[in-house]
């Protein structure tokens, strides 16, 4: 039997197998946590018809939601899990704090977020504090489907970290060209750029005005091509998290001031809003595919790195 905690941290496992043995029914409820618990953005949900408190993580509240059965592989594959959520809110709109979980998950917004999953001991209904709970599976959204009426999240376990180069929230699981550990600062620069959103950008072209690491800077031409453009979280942002590929970055002037222009791959799903968003931009990965190294990885040449 997996480990069982309680609301107040302490092992419960004896006394749920005890209970389990001499009891003629047990109530269960499963709980999902989608999302870091310290995120204001993160989901607290239970199939439970009433919310549930499990003191040590949080209060979870009722949705429609269901799991499948976790897949286990031999070898190297990880174990997944098809995790389906119905979300009450439907309504679209062009800010990512109000938008229907439907329109974000259209937007790749939840891909690689971690998701928690627990079963639920209850002694009487709706006690989810005195046995507690223990773990079913932890994983990350590797993959999310918009179907009629519901969310389909593909989970892969924890263990896809041991032997993927990929650095999340950032670029898709399967291209080996992003193995590398995060942002990089332009040549000549040991820190990441962050920009203040100016008016005249649209869904594909942003324009942005550095604020560090030197005010108004305007950096050369294709500084940043073939990196990427992340939209920070915060009050009041309408793109927060919201990322895109940069196709090129120019020197543009708006009203007799410079700033930087960046044009992207793949367009935003609405502009971003002047005075309200901010970003940061990455240069391209640090690849060398003359000598077939990564600056800390050893290059592994596949498919995907040769199309």
């Amino acid at each position: 039997m997996r480990k069982v905690i309680s609301g107040n941290g302490t092992d419960t496992t004896a006394t749920v197998a005890a209970y389990l043995q001499s009891s003629k029914e047990i109530r269960l409820a499963n709980l999902y946590l989608i999302g870091e618990a310290d995120d204001p953005a993160a989901i607290w949900l239970t199939d439970y018809e009433s919310p549930l408190a499990w003191p040590i993580w949080g209060t979870f509240l009722p949705g429609v939601i269901k799991r499948g059965t976790v897949t286990t592989k031999v070898g190297l594959e990880v174990s997944t899990l098809d995790l389906t959520w119905s979300p009450g809110n439907v309504t679209f709109t062009q800010s990512v704090a109000t938008a229907s979980p439907y329109q974000l998950a259209q937007l790749g917004y939840y891909d690689n977020w971690k998701v928690r999953c627990w079963t639920v001991y209850m002694p009487t209904p709706g006690d989810a504090n005195t046995f507690g709970a223990s773990e079913l599976f932890g994983g990350f959204i590797g993959n999310s489907k918009v179907d009629q009426g519901k969310i389909v999240f593909r989970l892969d376990s924890f263990l896809r970290v041991v032997n993927e180069y990929v650095p999340t929230n950032v670029i898709e699981l399967l291209n080996t060209a992003a193995a590398y550990a995060g942002p990089t600062p332009p040549a000549g620069f040991s820190e990441i750029p962050q920009f203040d959103v100016i008016a005249g950008g649209s869904n594909n072209v942003v324009i942005g005005a550095c604020t560090t690491p030197s005010a108004g800077h305007v950096f050369d031409t294709d500084a940043f091509k073939q990196g990427f453009l992340v939209f920070n979280d915060g009050p009041g942002a309408t793109l927060g998290r919201v990322w895109a590929a940069i196709q090129h970055n120019i020197l543009i002037t708006v009203g007799g001031t410079d700033y930087n222009q960046f044009q992207l791959y793949n367009s935003l799903p609405w502009p971003p809003t002047p005075g309200v968003d901010t970003f940061y931009v990455s240069a391209a990965c640090p690849i060398n595919q003359a000598d077939g190294t990564y600056v800390g990885f050893p290059y592994v040449p596949s498919p995907e790195s040769s199309v």
